[in-house]
């Protein structure tokens, strides 16, 4: 008896094993699951890449922006700026010089120490080379955003909240060509002046950036 118990339970535990996996799989692979080559994850990654044309008039590159706090000679004035706020007060007809050294910061996040202002130079010049982001700066995410992901090499799943643009962006940047995600919708866009935009689906996502423009003034 003891032998046709155990041989029961030896041909009912795959079962039992394939029950308790498929009940604790929250993704399953169709057109709501996304890759890190899916057209989406491309488009997720323009809109959480960074931003770096907002200090354009003190550095004159759109692919990477100084890292906070600087100094900048202003006049002849030294002067320390601590936030994009503080560029507010400069002016087009100010003379600026960059004290160096100081830090960069590229569309994906790579930061980069500049000693000169002819190494500046040389990377604004390289910036069509540097830039491979398309970017999409009319539109911003309304945090907090929730994905769900499946890693088949080790057979996980996992929730993760994302609060800012660049945990996301590293996020999708770091995925491997294993891993299926899925986004835990409804999300809300934001424009540029703050109107929001509720996307409910993949689908609507995509049509929602391939039928607007990439460059907002």
């Amino acid at each position: 008896m003891v032998k046709f118990y155990k041989a029961v339970i030896f041909l009912l535990l795959p079962i039992l094993m394939l029950s308790c996996y498929e009940d604790d799989a929250p993704l399953v692979e169709d057109e709501n699951t996304l890759h890190h080559s899916s057209d989406l994850s491309s488009k997720l990654q323009s809109i959480t890449s960074h931003n770096a044309s907002f200090d354009d008039v003190v550095d004159n590159a759109f692919c990477f922006s100084l890292v906070f706090p600087y100094e900048l000679t202003v006049n002849d004035q030294l002067r320390v700026f601590n936030s994009a706020h503080d560029l507010s007060y400069l002016r087009e007809e100010d003379t600026i010089e960059i004290v160096f050294p100081a830090s960069i910061v590229f569309s994906d996040y790579t930061i980069q120490e500049v000693n000169s202002t002819s190494e500046l130079n040389a990377l604004a010049n390289q910036c069509d080379d540097f830039q491979s982001i398309t970017m999409f700066n009319c539109y911003s995410i309304n945090f907090p955003l929730t994905l769900k992901d499946y890693n088949d090499v080790n057979s996980s799943f996992q929730t993760h909240h994302f609060f800012n643009n660049k945990a996301i962006f590293l996020y999708l940047e770091n995925l491997h060509d294993s891993d299926v995600y899925e986004i835990d919708y409804p999300i809300t866009l934001l424009t540029k002046n703050s109107r929001e935009i509720v996307i409910n689906n993949n689908q609507e996502f995509i049509d929602m950036l391939d039928s607007l423009p990439s460059h907002c003034e």
